[in-house]
């Protein structure tokens, strides 16, 4: 399921909010567990692409940053 698989990568990618991540269910965690999978995933296969689309790539990145820092204000309002 997309959701765990985010879940688990932000737990990685985040570990001094594992425990919330660990923790906490809702419908809108949910979303941006799945919403981190897709765009990590998404991420890894314009990194392997070549030629590299170096716009794309920084697009996710940035992407996946917002993702990350959306997740950590959820989690420390709670």
């Amino acid at each position: 399921m997309s959701q765990e698989r985010g879940r688990r990568k932000l737990m990685l990618r985040l570990p001094d909010i594992r425990h919330l991540l660990a923790s906490i269910t809702s419908e809108a965690l949910a979303e941006m567990f799945e919403s981190y999978d897709l765009a990590v995933d998404a991420l890894e296969r314009f990194r392997n692409r070549s030629p590299r689309e170096e716009g794309l790539i920084s697009e996710y990145e940035q992407l996946c940053r917002e993702i990350e820092q959306e997740v950590v204000v959820y989690c420390k309002d709670r």
